[in-house]
């Protein structure tokens, strides 16, 4: 591709981003300040860096110095004609830097232009050349660009914090190193924030302050929302559709912002994997250990600077329980807790109740308003009371907002209308086979979508996105009046938020965690799911983004919900409950004819036929196993499940 001919969209811009080095020999240190952009055309995502025209302390010319190797795919550009047979990857020096806070940084080295040049059969090595200035030229110093296209980032280790400026060391898939980049003006974080829309970032579990990168495939993530009908059955384009032609007038057309999941996500083209397949990689460790899987090796740096050295350990999983699911908790137990003025006592035992044997039905319509915090657990009656005359002039104060907007205000206030289309839309599939919706005249479908549209009064940065109407469903049916439903809803939606944020931050965040898990609790099945173009997880997708609400009948969604909503074991227990189904399900995954598309389908097939107990206790099971070994566990997996702030909390206490 000629990349000068195509049309490009700077998406991040950043001056003041400087390399540093020293001359062998000389104690002076070094610096080429110059831009680090991101740039997309019609088909790749680049990641560029440009020296100033005026170069800081330029090095003489004898010590000009290289950093890609000859396999790789940057594009290099410097003062003299060069080829390719100019790289190669060995190592003369280590570059240091200017200042004390952070001389210690031993991350990057150069390859000196006089080594052993090696000649270059890899037809796809792109070298691009910059027209240098006369004056430029005359001082004789090196004026070098690098363009990568970020699929072909395969990590990117981060500054430590409290160092004078932040830095990034980047590694090519090829095995290559970019110049440590040092953000000298700042916008360190804004460059994560930019790269995580277009690629898929995952901590290491190998190397400390290192990020991973996957590119981001389009067609998987596409054909994974086609499969799982996560926007009934009309809803999604297909790949020739307007959709793809323009992303952002099809959300709004077609089915909410909650597309624009999508459109981040499907910005960079597929690119093909850049981990070597499992019988060209070598041998690094006996056969014993290898059968634990890679992804639970450890490496943990000790000691200050370049002087100190790695543990590397071996994470060994116990046995895995299987916990005995209770029963729901009853009428009589429920009113043993309350004391005489009607408070709830107890309130970390109850929890744990319900998460062990969820609760009677006849009692949700009460304990649930406590679970989503429509009700303090310290209210006496009377302050509920209370409670529920303000609520209920909160919610007809904010539905009357916008039943007294006329229709030829509508025709001025977009949002409004907009979420007031999509909602009535949803509104009428929305759980039609069960009785409380069925009926074209059905007044249930207009408390559904009254609820809604207040809903959007109440959050105007939020609004209405497709898959809302999912979650508020069995609650309305439940509840049985539109205020008690509102607010339960307002409860539900600040802990799941998230999963409909406009950036998709949420749903990313979400995805990787879970990728952390089964990386480190099932490693061959992890690398299987990379063979078939599945290590994205896209079909675990509609599980997240609905709570698994449509994985499962009406009965069995409620008690799920009621579970995850004590908190308990952790705020990610429903991750775990993904790792738990993906767990019961491997057997037919993992089959060698079981591609991407065929797990797609199984995935999807698997609704209304998921025995729920075995689930949750295989899930709880999990985080036994996972707790009783969480010293020899990463950071990451801690933090995902948890173990950290139960840690945390356990020393504050103990102060």
């Amino acid at each position: 591709m000629d990349q000068k001919s195509s049309a490009k969209m700077v998406v991040y811009e950043q001056e003041g981003v400087f390399i540093h080095f020293c001359i062998p020999g000389s104690d002076d240190d070094k610096m080429l300040g110059g831009i680090l952009t991101i740039f997309k055309d019609d088909e790749h995502c680049y990641l560029q860096w440009k020296p100033y025209d005026n170069i800081v302390t330029p090095p003489p010319a004898e010590h000009e110095a290289q950093v890609l190797s000859v396999s790789s795919s940057a594009v290099v550009g410097e003062d003299k004609q060069l080829d390719s047979s100019a790289f190669n990857h060995e190592i003369t020096s280590e570059m240091r830097l200017p200042t004390p806070e952070v001389a210690l940084d031993p991350d990057w080295t150069m390859v000196a232009k006089d080594a052993k040049k090696e000649s270059s059969t890899d037809e796809s090595f792109d070298l691009s050349m910059d027209v240098l200035s006369a004056e430029s030229q005359e001082s004789n110093s090196p004026q070098y660009t690098f363009t990568i296209p970020l699929e072909d980032i395969r990590c990117i280790k981060k500054s430590k914090k409290g160092v004078a400026w932040a830095y990034l060391l980047l590694e090519l898939a090829d095995g290559a190193s970019l110049p440590t980049l040092h953000f000298h003006q700042g916008g360190s974080k804004k460059f994560w924030k930019v790269l995580e829309r277009y690629v898929t970032t995952t901590k290491s579990l190998r190397q400390e302050n290192t990020i991973e990168i996957t590119p981001l495939n389009q067609n998987a993530l596409t054909q994974s929302f086609d499969q799982l009908n996560l926007f009934g059955d009309s809803s999604f384009p297909t790949l020739g559709g307007k959709f793809l032609e323009n992303p952002l007038t099809s959300t709004f057309n077609q089915f909410s912002k909650v597309t624009n999941f999508l459109q981040d996500f499907l910005n960079p083209a597929e690119t093909t994997p850049l981990t070597r397949p499992t019988n060209e990689r070598a041998s690094l460790i006996d056969d014993a250990t290898e059968a634990v899987g890679s992804s639970r090796i450890q490496f943990k740096q000790e000691g200050e600077g370049s002087a100190g050295f790695e543990v590397i350990t071996c994470a060994e999983l116990g046995p895995r329980l299987h916990p005995q699911r209770g029963k729901p908790i009853s009428p009589e137990y429920w009113t043993s807790h309350k004391d005489s003025e009607g408070r709830i006592t107890e309130v970390e035992q109850i929890k744990k109740d319900i998460f062990r044997g969820g609760v009677d039905p006849s009692l949700r319509k009460e304990v649930w308003k406590y679970l989503l915090g429509y009700y303090k657990w310290e209210m006496t009656s009377c302050e509920i009371s209370e409670l529920r005359r303000n609520k209920e002039e909160d919610y007809y104060r904010m539905k009357l907002q916008w039943k007294s907007v006329t229709p030829d205000q509508e025709t001025r206030f977009t949002p409004l209308r907009e979420n007031k289309s999509l909602i009535d839309k949803d509104v009428t599939r929305t759980d039609r086979t069960r009785t409380f919706y069925e009926g074209k005249e059905n007044v249930s479908l207009k408390l559904l979508n009254d609820v809604l549209v207040t809903y959007c009064m109440y959050n105007f940065d939020l609004g209405y996105v497709q898959g809302m109407s999912d979650l508020l469903s069995p609650i309305l049916e439940l509840m049985g009046n539109e205020v008690d439903a509102f607010w339960c809803f307002v409860g539900y939606m600040d802990i799941v938020q998230h999963n409909f944020d406009v950036n998709q931050n949420g749903m990313k965040a979400q995805l990787r965690d879970l990728r952390t898990l089964i990386q480190f609790l099932d490693p061959t099945f992890f690398d299987n799911l990379i063979e078939k173009d599945s290590k994205n997880l896209y079909f675990c997708f509609r599980w997240l983004l609905l709570r698994f609400k449509r994985e499962f009948s009406f009965e069995n969604i409620q008690t799920l919900w009621e579970v995850i909503w004590t908190g308990l074991p952790c705020d990610n227990f429903h991750l775990l409950i993904c790792v738990a189904l993906l767990d019961t399900e491997k057997p037919v995954l993992m089959d060698k004819d079981c591609g991407f598309t065929d797990i797609l389908k199984h995935v999807n097939g698997l609704s209304g036929k998921i025995d729920l107990q075995l689930t949750l206790s295989k899930a709880e099971g999990i985080y036994l196993q996972l707790a009783t070994c969480q010293r020899d566990l990463s950071d990451t997996v801690r933090d995902v499940v948890g173990l950290s702030k139960q840690t945390k909390r356990k020393q504050e206490n103990e102060n």
